[in-house]
């Protein structure tokens, strides 16, 4: 593989190891580049927010969500890929949704946002990689910072998946 994953995904910032690092950051670089998303890093000075979720289910297509901010609203563009197991074969691009959404959808994305408290959001627990479940990594950009954390199958009542399934709903996608 190239190193290509390195344009994604600033050094140490999923796992401390370079090792582990590396692998997570091909796997979603691979799966972020097929679905013809562009790196969020490096964030610029003036970068508004720009938050973005991938979904990589183990027996689902791989997914995104692509959340920037305007105002009071919110433009999601979705990518869905078609490949019948994200740990497997993630295939290629197959869909993409763009929509605004504004009023009260936009508001519950702001309200959700604002209680993840993302940017002070560490890395998981050490364990595994996930094995038969979805995996969430969720990225944001906005004036010159950029944060990357990553989840496996949050529990519910977690706001970390709670975002994460509005957004995916939000977004007409179902990667579960």
């Amino acid at each position: 593989m190239s190193d290509g994953w390195r344009r994604y995904f600033p050094a140490g910032s999923l796992d401390p190891r370079p090792d582990l690092h590396r692998h997570r950051a091909e796997w979603y670089a691979d799966a972020l580049g097929r679905l013809g998303e562009p790196p969020l890093h490096p964030a610029g000075p003036d970068q508004p927010l720009v938050v973005r979720l991938l979904c990589l289910p183990t027996w689902s297509p791989a997914c995104s969500v692509r959340a920037e901010r305007s105002g009071l609203a919110w433009r999601l563009l979705a990518r869905e890929l078609d490949g019948e197991e994200s740990g497997v074969d993630l295939g290629k691009l197959a869909r993409r949704e763009d929509r605004v959404i504004v009023g009260t959808d936009a508001d519950r994305v702001a309200e959700l946002w604002e209680w993840l408290r993302f940017w002070t959001l560490g890395p998981p627990a050490d364990g595994d990689d996930v094995l038969d479940g979805t995996s969430y990594v969720l990225e944001a950009a906005e004036r010159g910072q950029y944060h990357v954390a990553v989840r496996d199958d949050p529990e519910w009542g977690d706001t970390f998946g709670e975002f994460a399934d509005l957004l995916v709903a939000l977004a007409g996608l179902a990667p579960r």
